[in-house]
């Protein structure tokens, strides 16, 4: 169970991120995909989406570059066209999310220390019984 932990945090972590902007998009979806092109659209947005959280959840995602930065804002702001009335609410939503997510990160790091902790005690704890508490 322990080994499950830090990886449930993670999905916790991932979901904290994206369930808010979701649930709202849920709500709302009928007026945001009223013709193919706009579902189209939304849909290649919403992967794009998911695959930066994904890449951002998991600590791979780093943006050094401006050119990659704009490229992406660029690619949102054609994709998500349809949302864009919304887009305050929406941004509202994953600020909200994203500070969900940073408590669950938190949390995530300080079980990793925990668990560094434990081994360290762990270890120790042999070097006395195999020395006989000569150390």
């Amino acid at each position: 169970m322990k080994k499950m932990k830090i990886p449930l945090l993670y999905a916790l972590s991932f979901l904290c991120s994206v369930l808010p902007v979701l649930i709202y998009f849920l709500i709302n979806h009928e007026s945001y995909i009223s013709t193919t092109p706009e579902k189209v659209k939304l849909l290649f947005g919403g992967v794009l989406a998911v695959a930066i959280l994904i890449t951002k959840t998991i600590g791979v995602l780093k943006i050094n570059s401006g050119i990659t930065l704009f490229a992406l804002v660029f690619a949102f702001a054609y994709l998500l066209e349809g949302i864009i009335n919304d887009l305050l609410i929406f941004s509202f939503l994953a600020l909200v999310g994203e500070v969900l997510a940073f408590i669950v990160r938190l949390i995530i790091k300080s079980q990793r220390e925990k668990d560094k902790l434990e081994k360290t005690e762990q270890a120790i704890e042999k070097v006395i019984a195999k020395t006989n508490g000569r150390v």
